[in-house]
């Protein structure tokens, strides 16, 4: 049986997260929300009180992916946790440096406009980083990978260069991850 489509509030969230992540929260208008979901401005109003609702429901929308992601990896063993989580870094480097961390990136720049919704944000990137740090330490590596990704993000983003997040994601996997042994012929 096929899924039913997704609803129009749900599909006017996807649409906004997503251009969040391109444009940024502050170059993005009402205007611009509207023609990315496909209806008019008005209409946004019907699901929507006010841009600081949409923007919560956004937040809701990121936490919900973070939940799905650490569920997903919750039955892992630390080391196999941390290659699924690398694993997943590398899905995408082109959207790494075009859209940032799919958390932080948000949550920076909510902190930066000084947004009443900064703490939510923050409240998601400490839930992040505390899953990372928590697989880390259960896994005996010493490297903050947390930090050291949050690094590539920011400067492959700045540099928009798409090979430098994911040569530098693969140099920190490399060099946190035990090497498998290599089976002899």
């Amino acid at each position: 049986m096929d899924a039913s489509p997704p609803s129009r509030r749900t599909q006017i969230i996807s649409a906004a997260l997503q251009r969040f992540r391109t444009h940024a929260v502050s170059g993005t208008t009402l205007r611009d929300l509207a023609q990315a979901a496909g209806m008019p401005i008005g209409n946004l109003y019907y699901y929507f009180k006010s841009r600081d609702d949409l923007l919560l429901a956004v937040l809701e929308e990121c936490e919900r992916e973070l939940d799905v992601l650490l569920d997903r990896w919750a039955p892992l063993a630390p080391l196999d946790w941390l290659t699924a989580y690398f694993d997943w870094l590398l899905l995408d480097p082109e959207a790494s440096t075009t859209l940032g961390c799919p958390f932080g990136t948000l949550a920076g720049e909510l902190r930066a406009l000084g947004h009443p919704a900064a703490e939510r944000g923050a409240q998601l990137v400490r839930r992040y980083r505390t899953a990372v740090v928590r697989q880390t330490a259960a896994a005996g590596i010493q490297t903050d990978v947390f930090m050291a990704v949050q690094g590539v993000y920011t400067v492959s983003r700045i540099l928009a260069d798409p090979a430098l997040f994911e040569q530098s994601i693969r140099e920190i996997r490399d060099g946190t991850l035990p090497r498998q042994p290599q089976a002899t012929l």
